[in-house]
């Protein structure tokens, strides 16, 4: 939970400083100066937290990782059935995959990943002006912003999944935000290989 109220945070806080600044919002922080120390903090914070995390449970983060960027030519047949599923999903099912991840949840990882990594670079450059010229300042400005877009979008489609909104995923939130369990038949047809595994498991 505190990680979603921080993410929010940075977020709005970053949304008010672009251009000239949004008045309204600037103001619920103290005003414009004050609006870029909290946004630079809460983002020093959730960097700090990442980095905690990945030593800490460094191999759940090798595991992540590995799952997250590995790739099969099989995977294109769960891209080409995906529509059909999202659209239709009592009548189809989307192709079997391997792997933790469905390849959507891979691209979606990937792009968070990513996007994170340059958020945290480009937000440290631009923390500290005086040690980078303003040309590095100007570019690390840019980039910082095509990755928040970038991840919003990626988050507003990982809301729109969670909602329930989409018949193809009712029940998911369960998984995603519950107590972590979903229901066996729409766990048989979004993650095969892992249902398989856990049903071995049970039986043994």
């Amino acid at each position: 939970m505190l990680v979603y109220i921080g993410i929010t945070l940075l977020f709005v806080t970053g949304i008010s400083l672009l251009g000239n600044g949004i008045p309204r919002i600037e103001a619920l922080f103290g005003g414009h100066e004050s609006t870029g120390r909290w946004h630079r903090w809460i983002g020093f914070a959730l960097i700090g937290l990442a980095v905690l995390v990945t030593l800490v449970r460094s191999r759940a983060a090798w595991r992540f990782l590995r799952d997250s960027v590995t790739f099969r030519l099989a995977d294109l047949d769960w891209f080409l059935t995906y529509p059909r599923f999202v659209t239709r999903p009592a009548r189809a099912a989307p192709a079997r995959h391997e792997g933790h991840f469905d390849p959507g949840q891979r691209v979606f990882n990937v792009v968070v990943l990513i996007a994170f990594l340059v958020l945290s670079v480009t937000g440290l450059f631009m923390s500290f002006p005086e040690k980078f010229t303003p040309a590095v300042f100007a570019w690390s400005f840019r980039f910082h912003r095509w990755a928040t877009w970038a991840i919003v979008v990626a988050a507003a489609g990982h809301v729109l999944i969670a909602s329930g909104l989409l018949r193809a995923y009712r029940g998911v939130w369960r998984a995603m935000h519950g107590a972590g369990r979903v229901d066996v038949s729409l766990a048989r047809r979004l993650w095969p290989r892992w249902a398989e595994q856990e049903s071995a498991r049970d039986e043994s």
